[in-house]
């Protein structure tokens, strides 16, 4: 065990229910029920909350506690590698909690409230500094960092402004399947013994997560850049023609499952040209749109040209605003990569998971996709 435990803490995420991912859970926490007469740490740990601001300028009421179910790893690598798997984890799944109970984002219903990367912001403090109140504030990033004071939990003027980006903190109910699925692939991406496949995903999860980003200097070419070079991870190619090759296999590996109809690919569909150099090939849909993607990615990078957002292509299920398939083709893909780690469930949908489960209590036999022989 450490001979420094520290707390966690998500700030920003509000959950329905408590969740776990490997060692850690994740549970709604009050700091009102943690504020009783003789808990110091609970009456900290509320003055702490007390000093965050939510997205109205608000203190904040509630947050996200973070605890081991297991002791604390020592320092070391292997220790800040559990916390980045953990964060990818919450950061996906935090992601993936906008699509409700399939992998479509209802973008235009208007009640819909956007849980950007802000909302995964993880705070690790030490439980010493936290006893004694200490709180020390920085600004900047890897290029400039400083510290511009501090003071204890308790000085009123200790007052942590939201990130930049965050414009909601909407309550989730975060898939647990899926967290503990992120979880144990980036562990192991992590680990100096890694697969060239949990790295490809790993890096998947960290421009997916890039491409959440709500920072007023975040723009839609960024998030564009950032979503192709997601789906190029996960294809381990540069060139584009290879990479259809490959993500079509990732694709066309759901086919007669249980979940097949809740992807985009269908393996059945139309056929498009790509005229090119004065050639003309015939693609896929996917190919079809990949080349597009590919396409506005170089103009974004190499011309500095405003991307055009509509990709047309009637009776492609591909078919329409680039950042939302785009987005929607990083998750699809990510998910079924898991379930070839092993973890079939990740890519279900809570429906199919039910159905799934009903089926297997009456003996039936039901595909799922099958991980992959490595």
């Amino acid at each position: 065990m450490t001979d420094r435990p520290a707390f966690y803490l998500f700030p920003y995420l509000r959950l329905r229910v408590g969740v776990t991912a490997g060692p850690w859970s994740l549970q709604p926490l009050d700091p009102k029920k943690l504020a009783a007469p003789f808990d110091d740490f609970g009456r900290t740990l509320s003055a702490l909350l007390a000093r965050f601001r939510d997205e109205a300028g608000q203190p904040l009421t509630t947050a996200t506690l973070v605890q081991r179910t297991e002791p604390e790893l020592a320092p070391g690598e292997a220790r800040e590698h559990e916390r980045d798997a953990l964060r990818a984890a919450v950061s996906f799944a935090v992601a993936d909690a906008n699509a409700g109970y399939g992998n479509e984002i209802p973008w235009d219903a208007s009640a819909f409230d956007v849980a950007t990367a802000e909302v995964a912001t993880f705070l690790v403090g030490e439980i010493s500094a936290l006893e004694n109140g200490t709180f020390v504030r920085t600004r900047g990033g890897t290029l400039n960092y400083r510290r511009i004071g501090g003071g204890t939990v308790h000085d009123d003027f200790v007052v942590v402004t939201p990130p930049e980006g965050l414009v909601a903190i909407p309550e989730l109910t975060l898939d647990g399947e899926l967290l503990e699925a992120v979880y144990r692939v980036a562990v192991d991406a992590l680990s100096d013994e890694s697969l060239k496949i949990n790295r490809e995903v790993l890096a998947a999860l960290h421009w997916h997560s890039r491409a959440w980003e709500n920072s007023p200097l975040h723009t839609m070419p960024d998030v564009l850049v950032q979503l192709k070079t997601a789906i190029e991870a996960l294809s381990g190619k540069t060139g584009t023609a290879a990479g259809i090759a490959v993500l079509e296999g990732i694709y066309r590996s759901v086919s007669g499952t249980i979940s097949a109809s809740d992807f985009l690919w269908q393996e059945s569909g139309p056929s498009f040209p790509r005229e090119f150099n004065k050639a003309t090939k015939m693609y896929s849909s996917f190919g079809h749109w990949y080349w597009y993607l590919t396409d506005t990615r170089n103009a974004i990078v190499h011309d500095t040209e405003s991307p055009v957002m509509e990709h047309i292509a009637d009776g492609s299920p591909f078919q329409g605003n680039l950042f939302r398939v785009a987005e929607r083709v990083t998750r699809e893909l990510i998910k079924i990569r898991l379930a070839h780690l092993g973890h079939a469930e990740a890519a279900l949908s809570p429906t199919s998971r039910g159905h799934l489960r009903i089926a297997r209590q009456l003996g039936q036999q039901i595909r799922t996709i099958a991980p992959l022989q490595i």
